[in-house]
């Protein structure tokens, strides 16, 4: 006699059904890690882009341009668009074909949403920036637990937004909760 091998339809049941309801349960906290990177992905990208452009200032001794883009020549105002930073020597707010770019950075995650900022930022040769900004950028779902901050200083030092208050929501540099809304 043979011996059967395999499983009965009651026990491939079984296992369907238990398989389910793990992936019910792992499911949300699943979409909340892949939210919080690109969150986290969006802030390490534009930190990059704003330490390159101090420090390019500071080193070169000239005012260097930050400015969110869609061909990489004109600035523009939408900051979920590609970031670059280049020397604007005849300070016009864009990129003529004789100035080199530094660096650039992609576009924001999609469903990402970014606030705290409008106008491109520029540093001075002394490292300073001519506008202090907390820059919060916000997952799709606008949850705040899952939003991030780069709070950029007049003196041109950039730092993550962090939760001292350890109630879950990062704060900006005057400690108050940063916000989605």
């Amino acid at each position: 006699m043979r011996k059967q091998c395999g499983l009965s339809l009651i026990e491939m049941m079984i296992t369907v059904a238990i398989a389910a309801i793990l992936v019910t349960i792992g499911a949300p906290g699943i979409g909340n890690i892949l939210q919080k990177n690109n969150v986290v992905a969006d802030l390490n990208n534009l930190s990059t882009i704003a330490r390159v452009a101090r420090f390019t200032a500071i080193d070169e001794e000239i005012p260097v341009t930050v400015c969110p883009t869609h061909d990489y020549t004109d600035c523009s105002t939408d900051w979920r668009q590609a970031k670059m930073v280049f020397i604007d020597t005849n300070t016009n707010g864009s990129r003529d074909t004789s100035e080199v770019l530094i660096t650039s950075s992609d576009a924001l995650a999609q469903g990402n949403t970014i606030a705290g900022i409008q106008d491109a930022l520029i540093f001075n040769p002394d490292g300073s920036i001519n506008q202090q900004a907390t820059v919060t950028i916000c997952p799709a779902s606008g949850n705040q637990k899952l939003a991030s901050a780069l709070i950029i200083s007049l003196y041109g030092r950039v730092a993550a937004a962090t939760d001292a208050n350890n109630d879950g929501i990062r704060e900006d540099a005057d400690g108050n909760n940063i916000s989605c809304t």
